[in-house]
């Protein structure tokens, strides 16, 4: 809709409308000639982590570049520069400022909670007093944007990934404060979760003049000392990697009772189809192979993403989980899935057939159109 409507690509229209009238001379699209043209000295190393958690691979710049067929999702890189110069341009248009870069209707309305967030919906650990020290609550979405309150603060914030790099972007208008982190690793792995909000939150403390109560310790060793559980850690990880590979297979009976088309608001129909014997998952570009997880009413989902282009070995891709109620591979068919990817929690609902409306994005589309005819 924005390339029928606006005449030109989505790629030309952010250039016109984002990154020429706020500075941003550093920022492109991987699918860009531009993105070819920075330097190895001007480009960060990623890396990604295996499935074993002790192997490390190089992510070669030209791996990035298939993202550049799936944009709006993921495909600009940038600079710490230029994120400031976009936060304080989205800090100005929120709060109304006189002379804002971007269009101050607009951002206010994308910026407006449009969908309530459940703790499915959620964080993996739920910051909150007072099992911590401060809250740090996401409660709503808006379009492409989650809000939520640090310390009763209004914040705007999303995180974002790409092959060896993880972002993670926070601003709270009110207080005229923005932090942008950044760091390597794995896409939609636990602990990039736990290194960023933790960043986050030190900054935001330490500019908000606030008791830091996070410190170069507990961030390291984060949700503990407050959550005792070690499922969410680095030894939590080890072990359940080794308990997965003592698992009875899944029976067909219970495949077939998985078998069929699940839908959610946010994401692709996903499809749980049997082929050979074996479970099989399908989602957008992705698709994967099922088996049985360790945990309790659970199902493994070894992703194979729409571009392998390190050719990780089977251990070391990916993973996603299903999480079923109790006892209900015993019934005749599964109503509802929870989605389990990083520290996000979907839950899918079975449905008659693959039709997906995605009125979010269409929606999101039409807000554009308007910024685009200012």
């Amino acid at each position: 809709l924005v390339e029928l409507f606006g005449g030109s690509s989505y790629e030309e229209q952010d250039k016109e409308t984002v990154f020429d009238p706020l500075g941003m001379t550093q920022t492109c699209f991987v699918s860009e000639d531009q993105f070819d043209k920075f330097s190895d000295e001007e480009f960060a190393q990623p890396y990604q982590e295996g499935g074993d958690r002790t192997s490390l691979y190089p992510v070669p710049r030209q791996a990035m570049k298939f993202i550049g067929t799936h944009n709006p999702a993921g495909g600009v890189i940038s600079t710490s520069g230029d994120m400031a110069k976009f936060m304080i341009a989205v800090i100005d248009a929120i709060n109304g400022k006189d002379g804002a870069k971007l269009n101050k209707d607009v951002m206010r309305s994308i910026t407006d909670p449009k969908v309530l967030m459940g703790m499915q919906l959620g964080d993996a650990t739920l910051i909150e007093k007072p099992t911590f020290n401060a809250t740090f609550k996401d409660s709503g979405y808006a379009y492409g944007h989650i809000i939520g309150t640090y310390r009763g603060y209004k914040y705007v914030n999303h995180g974002g990934s790409t092959y060896g790099h993880y972002s993670y972007i926070t601003v709270i208008p009110s207080e005229n404060i923005g932090v942008f982190t950044v760091i390597s690793g794995n896409n939609y792995r636990d602990e990039m979760w736990r290194m960023q909000k933790p960043m986050q939150i030190y900054m935001l403390d330490k500019l908000m003049g606030q008791e830091v109560w996070l410190d170069a310790e507990n961030a390291c060793t984060f949700p503990k000392p407050w959550v005792s559980d070690d499922s969410d850690t680095f030894e939590g990880a080890k072990r359940k990697v080794a308990e997965e590979t003592q698992i009875e297979a899944l029976t067909l009976g219970e495949m077939e009772r998985v078998v069929g088309n699940y839908s959610n608001p946010v994401y692709p129909v996903m499809r749980l189809k049997l082929d050979n014997s074996e479970l099989k998952f399908e989602m957008g570009n992705s698709n994967g192979s099922v088996t049985r997880a360790a945990g309790q009413n659970t199902l493994k989902i070894i992703l194979n993403m729409p571009v392998d282009p390190l050719e990780l070995p089977a251990a070391d891709k990916t993973v996603a989980y299903l999480i079923f109620p109790a006892d209900s591979l015993t019934a005749n068919q599964l109503t509802s899935l929870e989605f389990a990817i990083g520290p996000e929690t979907f839950i899918f609902k079975r449905s008659g057939s693959g039709a997906n409306t995605h009125l979010s994005y269409l929606l999101t589309a039409i807000l554009v159109l308007r910024l685009l005819s200012n």
